[in-house]
């Protein structure tokens, strides 16, 4: 249980050292980090479930039982990680892509295989959504698969078109909303919405739309070419510019001019 737990912290670049209650909390932490949006407090209008779709998650919580503590670990986190993502109460395409987008950040830890992640976020869907949902776990589709059908059902081209416009090309960032939360949501609706941009125009296009209280910052770094170097640079931007003010505020030191 401890290796395989290790094994997933170390492939997401997390410190895989401490005892099991530490590695889960520090995995659902760095999950949760990235994760937009608050949890509503309301419950949810539970929608009925197809009796086969029943005995899958039945199935699916027996078997993670009966294997050894490693299958039976990273359930766990999965539990975890989705009780902090709220239930999607409406079948407006921004509602779709937004909590899609959220649920995926959690697929890509790779808990578990595709038919047991998607038999988990069942409860959080109603309606139509989960009927969509519960056809792609009967007839065995893969995450990859039911997001294409997703976009093709409740996405048709001129919606499509408008979030990516409203989302994308013309979404700047709003003041005080942190520079990195910005640029992973932009990339999340772009890859979701199957833009059709390479990575370098994405990069171009958050430089342009940047809230002018931050152009200053983004202006001192080097020309970004991925998403990668958009991160680092900005955190790198960031950590200079702790550095002269902490410096600034001594007495002894002269004052900066950035």
């Amino acid at each position: 249980m401890t290796d395989e737990l290790r094994q997933v912290c170390s492939e997401r670049g997390l410190d895989s050292s401490g005892p099991v209650r530490l590695l889960r909390q520090r995995l659902a932490d760095h999950v949760k980090g990235s994760i937009m949006g608050k949890s509503q407090d309301e419950g949810a209008t539970q929608a009925s479930v197809p009796n086969d779709v029943i005995q899958s998650e039945t199935d699916l919580n027996s078997e993670s039982c009966s294997h050894g503590g490693g299958r039976d670990s990273r359930t766990q986190v999965l539990g975890e990680l989705l009780r902090q993502v709220s239930p999607l109460r409406s079948e407006e395409p921004e509602a779709i892509l937004c909590f899609f987008t959220r649920v995926e950040e959690i697929y890509g830890l790779g808990l578990v295989d595709d038919s047991g992640f998607v038999t988990r976020i069942l409860p959080l869907v109603s309606g139509s959504l989960l009927r969509f949902l519960g056809e792609c776990l009967r007839e065995g589709s893969g995450w990859g698969e039911c997001k294409i059908r997703l976009l093709e059902e409740y996405f048709p081209h001129f919606v499509r078109e408008r979030l990516v416009r409203d989302l994308i090309v013309f979404n700047f960032q709003n003041e005080g909303q942190s520079p990195r939360e910005y640029i992973e949501w932009v990339f999340r609706a772009a890859n979701f919405l199957r833009y059709q941009a390479s990575e370098q125009e994405l990069v171009d296009r958050i430089l342009m739309n940047f809230h002018p209280s931050v152009l200053a910052h983004a202006a001192f770094l080097e020309r970004p070419r991925s998403r990668k170097e958009l991160l680092s640079g900005w955190a790198s931007r960031r950590k200079d510019g702790h550095c002269q003010r902490t410096a600034a505020s001594r007495p002894d030191s002269p004052r900066s001019e950035w």
